[in-house]
């Protein structure tokens, strides 16, 4: 090669090794992304599967407290006792295709029971305009 060739190829030199660099740089990105979204997304997840718990934590303390006045119809103590298995039987594994489904069974459920019992929670304590 001469000298002459060299200066005609040089802009596909630049061009392929243009390339290799923005699909490496594309990759370390999209890495760095992806984690930060997954790391938001599974924070989130954490806090309302926490928060879940420990509103059917504190009903079944009230339950357990005023048993003996049957202030609980027997419906929303069935549906309290669904949530409180389908909770302790929820783990976080992403790997799992059904974790989503799961959350929502978990999300209908606990709105019905919060509902029957007839105790406040923190959604329906907001305003709204």
């Amino acid at each position: 090669m001469d000298e002459f060739d060299q200066a005609l190829n040089i802009e596909s030199d630049t061009y392929i090794s243009s390339k290799e660099e923005g699909i490496s740089d594309g990759k370390r990105l999209g890495y760095i992304d992806g984690y930060q979204l997954g790391f938001e997304k599974g924070t989130e997840l954490g806090q309302e599967i926490g928060y879940y718990q420990s509103c059917v934590s504190v009903w079944n303390n009230l339950v357990n407290i005023y048993k003996s006045t049957q202030k609980f119809t027997p419906r929303s103590l069935q549906n309290l006792e669904k949530l409180t298995k389908l909770l302790d039987n929820y783990h976080l594994n992403f790997n799992d295709e059904n974790i989503m489904s799961s959350l929502n069974e978990i999300r209908v459920k606990f709105k019905l029971t919060s509902t029957q019992l007839g105790l406040q929670t923190k959604e329906q304590n907001e305003l709204s305009f």
